[in-house]
Formats: C-alpha cells, structure tokens, sequence
C-alpha cells in the first residue's frame, strides 16, 4: 500500500491510501486471555466526503463566476476604449453641431459636422464588430463546455454501471471511487451541481440546488 501511495503521488486525483487491521480473538491459557496479534482488514481510501463536498461546491462558485468577470471586463474595456468606445466620437460629434448651431452658413463649420458624423458611424461599425467576435467567442466557450460536460457525465454514468456490481461502497474498488470523484470535481468546475450518493458509491448529479430536477447522471439507487 505504501508502495503504490509513492507511485501514484502525482497521479491526479488519486486518494491516498491506508490498510486497515482488525484484532484476532485472544485465546484462553491458564485462565487468562493472551491476544494473538491482527489481521488485515482491507485497503481504506483516506476520503473524507464533507471536505470533497465543500470543495465542489467551492469549485462551482468560483468557475461560474470567472466567465462572467473576464467578459464584462472585455466588454467594459472595448465600451472604454478611446479608439473604439463612442464616448470620444460622440462628444466630437456633439461639438461640431454646435459649433455649427452658431454658423450654419460656414462651409468650414459643416464639413466638419459631417466628417465628425461620419467618424462617430465609423466608431458604431467597430463597436459593433468587437461586439459580434466577443458574442462569436462565448458561444464558441459555451459550446465548448457543453461538450465537456456531456463528456463528463457519460463517464460517470460508465462508472455507476461499474459500482452497481457491488451492495456497498467499502467494497468498491478504490480506483473507481477515485475517477468518480475526480469527475465530480472537474463537473463542478464547469457547472454548479449538486449530488448525491447511495451506499455502493453510484451518484446522482443534477444542476441547480436541488435533487428533484435538472438531471446530469440518474441512476436507480
């Protein structure tokens, strides 16, 4: 066990691992009760569910808040910019009319309204430009991680087909617990789900806050 700790240490999401060991039944000599050692048990993950779980739903807090942060600030950013935002164009624009209120009969004055029109059309055509590649790119992300996710829960629901073969969850093979988690773990880093488990260690993923709807991975528990 100790041995296969070391060899997987940088393997990702892999669970160390302890042995675990039982006392035998002390034999009677001379009235009294000698004990005669222990006997392995079984190989225990060192898992502790409440912390995995705080950490998907950590996980699911973090990751869908970044999206929205780094697209507002792109977006806020082009709205900002001088050379793109209208709000340089627009005060131009609003000085040549009236500059030219004053004097609509200067050749002078109108030339300068038109081309300070015709700077700020330009400036709507870049906006709207830099808008549509910034719609293209969270429709590209988006479907992206739509495919991640489809990806993920299929391999969950291989993995419940796997851990129905056992009636409980100290029986499964640690291996199998330890890609169900890992699964999990990245899941949560795209969506906010919640989840539960049954006493073999299938789970049921759903999105949202609750368990009733919204199904991910359903299996019958």
């Amino acid at each position: 066990t100790i041995s296969n700790n070391i060899a997987n240490v940088n393997t990702e999401g892999y669970t160390r691992q302890a042995v675990s060991l039982s006392s035998n039944q002390p034999r009677e000599l001379g009235g009294s009760f000698i004990g005669t050692g222990a006997r392995f048990d079984q190989v225990k993950r060192l898992y502790d569910a409440f912390i995995e779980s705080n950490l998907r739903n950590s996980n699911s807090d973090l990751k869908s808040q970044e999206p929205l942060l780094s697209y507002v600030n792109r977006l806020i950013d082009v709205m900002g910019d001088q050379s793109i935002g209208l709000t340089s164009a627009m005060n131009q624009f609003f000085k040549s009319a009236g500059d030219l209120a004053t004097d609509p009969a200067s050749t002078i004055q109108r030339n300068g309204f038109l081309q300070s029109a015709d700077g700020m059309a330009s400036r709507f055509r870049e906006l709207n430009g830099q808008l549509q590649t910034l719609d293209t790119e969270t429709r590209q992300a988006i479907d992206t991680d739509v495919g991640q996710i489809n990806a993920y829960t299929q391999q969950l629901a291989l993995l419940n087909k796997q851990l129905s073969k056992n009636g409980s969850a100290e029986r499964q093979p640690a291996e199998l617990l330890d890609q169900r988690d890992l699964l999990l773990q990245k899941l949560s880093g795209l969506a906010a789900i919640k989840t539960s488990f049954s006493t073999n260690g299938q789970v049921l993923v759903t999105l949202g806050d609750t368990n009733s709807q919204g199904f991910l991975v359903k299996d019958d528990f």
